[in-house]
């Protein structure tokens, strides 16, 4: 096997695993706030502008319901 069919597979591999850990757990913890729910920076106190006050996120590649 040449070295670029080897990488072709490894990335192919990659990416499988990616979408069957998506699928597994669409949701994951807001990285802005860290779960808090809040926004703790300077004058923007109150719920986190990403997340919006859930304390979670979907994830990139992740379906809507």
């Amino acid at each position: 096997m040449s070295g670029g069919g080897f990488i072709i597979i490894i990335a192919a591999v990659v990416v499988i695993a990616w979408w069957l850990d998506v699928h597994r757990r669409p949701i994951r913890q807001c990285p802005s706030c860290n779960g808090s729910k809040r926004n703790s920076g300077g004058q923007h106190w109150g719920s986190c502008r990403r997340c919006g006050g859930s304390g979670e996120v979907r994830r990139f590649g992740a379906r809507s319901q």
